[in-house]
């Protein structure tokens, strides 16, 4: 694997690090002002994160493939999805192979 851009996964792991460090700041958010359509600010705070957390997931997500120089994630097919080359060997435990460990 070549190497990573260093910056980009800092960058990725600031995108992780900040839902974590803003929810457990409990202090900054226990409290029942402003409240939205009669919610109070604590739960909907804690609401909110949910899709903060997950744009801030992805972006890190994205971060880490570009730092690494995919373009896009690596497993996005089937298992055997690529034809060209020799078969590869299953690993042990996969209960539905019935074949000798081989799969074309």
């Amino acid at each position: 694997m070549p190497p990573a851009n260093t910056g980009l996964l800092v960058a990725a792991g600031v995108c992780l690090l900040v839902p974590v460090v803003a929810l457990m700041w409990v202090s900054s958010y226990a409290k029942e002002t402003p409240r939205l359509w009669g919610i109070p600010f604590f739960f909907w705070y804690q609401f909110a994160w949910v899709f903060v957390t997950s744009a801030l997931t992805y972006t890190a997500h994205r971060l880490v493939l570009a730092a690494r120089g995919e373009s896009e994630a690596p497993f996005s097919g089937h298992a055997g999805a690529d034809d060209d080359g020799p078969p590869r060997r299953l690993g042990h435990g996969d209960p539905g192979d019935r074949t000798d460990g081989y799969r074309s």
